[in-house]
């Protein structure tokens, strides 16, 4: 939960706009999740990706980087497309 508590932490300094997390941690300590935010509209995942694990990388420790497995970004509207996939 510490991994998580920090990695939110870096994730909330880059201000991104309509921030929404949510991340767990396995019982073997990997840490996966999503990211909703409005700053992703307009980008490719790419360049999502990049934006996160470059500041990610900066501000983490190499054993907290190496826990985290799998960050999905989405849109506002991605998000509420998935949840309604979902029901």
């Amino acid at each position: 939960m510490e991994n998580i508590e920090e990695i939110k932490r870096v994730l909330k300094k880059l201000g991104l706009k309509e921030l929404e997390i949510d991340m767990e941690e396995s019982s073997s300590g990997k840490i996966g999740g999503f990211i909703v935010s409005k700053i992703f509209e307009g980008m490719s995942q790419l360049e999502r990706q990049n934006y996160i694990w470059n500041h990610l990388e900066k501000e983490l420790n190499e054993e907290q980087h190496k826990r985290i497995r799998l960050i999905l970004t989405l849109t506002p509207g991605e998000s509420d497309e998935a949840e309604l996939e979902a029901a």
